[in-house]
């Protein structure tokens, strides 16, 4: 916001103003509790961004999200329920491995917030919907619904965020069969498909209140 507005006040010829910055998240080396003077690791637990546009004569429009957070499950997945058509082909599954890359991004309803507090707490609540509790996760009958309840909890516990669009790709990990080597693989040993994968976005609003 305080970019934006430098540009619009001091250049008269800018009408309108648009920022975009990502936190790419580093953590410091440590070793038997000693921190490195000048040395991180990356941490892929997902990047921080934002983005602002503003123009002259209006408030600025406030965005931030995750993305690049890498998740997966390994069971209490499924797909069923769905739509069948006489053209359906796949069939109802109620285990399955659960892999996928988040993006999340939102809007915010105004610029009195405190955004890394509302940033954690959202990571939280998609970590929360995803995984489940830590002793007996929570099934998940669809990648859609996993998504659906992460917007909509969002929205319940976040009353500073106006709508959130979430994208979320359906990264497949197939059981390798091993009986030519006479092997017995037991759900112990899955390969990453780089075949086709669908991705499923969606974005839910909060509802306008009525004028009358």
């Amino acid at each position: 916001m305080n970019i934006c507005e430098h540009f619009l006040s001091s250049f008269n010829h800018v009408i309108r103003a648009q920022v975009y910055v990502e936190e790419v998240p580093w953590k410091r080396f440590e070793k038997n509790g000693a921190k490195h003077v000048h040395a991180f690791i990356h941490t892929p637990t997902g990047t921080h961004f934002c983005e602002v546009e503003q123009m002259r004569s209006g408030p600025p429009v406030i965005h931030s999200g995750i993305k690049d957070l890498k998740v997966l499950k390994t069971t209490q997945s499924g797909f069923e329920g769905f739509i069948k058509d006489q053209f359906t082909t796949l069939p109802e599954v109620k285990d399955r491995c659960f892999a996928t890359q988040v993006y999340c991004k939102w809007r915010y309803r105004g610029r009195d917030v405190d955004f890394e507090a509302t940033w954690d707490t959202i990571r939280d609540i998609v970590l929360e919907k995803f995984a489940g509790p830590h002793d007996k996760g929570e099934y998940s009958p669809s990648v859609q619904k996993t998504l659906y309840d992460i917007q909509v909890l969002s929205l319940s516990r976040v009353p500073e965020i106006e709508d959130m669009e979430i994208s979320l790709p359906n990264i497949h990990y197939f059981n390798i069969d091993m009986s030519k080597m006479g092997l017995v693989n037991k759900d112990e040993v899955l390969l990453p498909s780089d075949n086709p994968y669908g991705r499923i976005t969606g974005t839910v609003k909060r509802k306008l209140a009525s004028r009358l």
